[in-house]
């Protein structure tokens, strides 16, 4: 009897793909976007360049697997701090401690995504609208405010606030190594805190 095809990558297929991907990111801190190539990549990682084009069939594939899986980790990371909070800004303070404790733990990782960032043009071109982690902090500030828990600040300007705090203090933290993540976020924690609660009119 024949048996189907496995449709699930095998356990030794992830793991080459983990390997792969751990490489460019070592190739993409060391020598930048520019002198990042699948060969490169596959010599760091003892395979031929088959190899790695059998699991990323470009360079932008590669590349783009780099980041994606970079947000997927700290998707997964600051996805299983937050939500238990039983305030709207406990959940932000928990939102910015955890982004800024996953920056300051991957600093290499961080820094192999602004380059691909700063380098790599989108296939369908540049983004437009309200970028998805600002609108999700947007609709955060905005549950607060229905309910009377925080103040009547413009939700949009402080979530576009919190994420350029956030970005800028990874983009820090992925060239200065005496840069410090976690204190930031403190600082910035303190900010958005005194933002929400004050009784001032605008």
């Amino acid at each position: 009897m024949r048996t189907k095809p496995s449709l699930t990558p095998s356990l030794g297929g992830l793991a080459r793909k983990a390997q792969l991907l751990d490489c460019a990111v070592d190739v993409l801190v060391e020598l930048g976007f520019a002198g990042t190539s699948v060969a490169e990549v596959a010599r760091r990682a003892g395979v031929s360049k088959g190899v790695v084009t059998y699991h990323f069939p470009t360079k932008e594939d590669l590349l783009g697997e780099v980041v994606a899986s970079l947000y997927r980790e700290a998707g997964e990371q600051i996805g299983q701090a937050t939500g238990d909070s039983d305030s709207v800004i406990g959940e932000l303070a928990t939102y910015i401690r955890s982004n800024l404790t996953f920056v300051a733990d991957h600093p290499r990782h961080v820094r192999a995504v602004m380059e691909v960032a700063a380098n790599m043009r989108p296939a369908d071109g540049p983004p437009g609208g309200e970028d998805p982690l600002s609108a999700h902090l947007r609709e955060l500030i905005e549950r607060g405010q229905a309910t009377g828990e925080v103040a009547d600040v413009d939700a949009g300007v402080l979530a576009m606030t919190i994420r350029a705090s956030i970005d800028a203090a990874a983009a820090r933290a992925a060239c200065d190594p005496t840069a410090d993540p976690r204190g930031h976020a403190e600082h910035l924690v303190t900010i958005v805190r005194r933002a929400l609660l004050a009784t001032e009119p605008r």
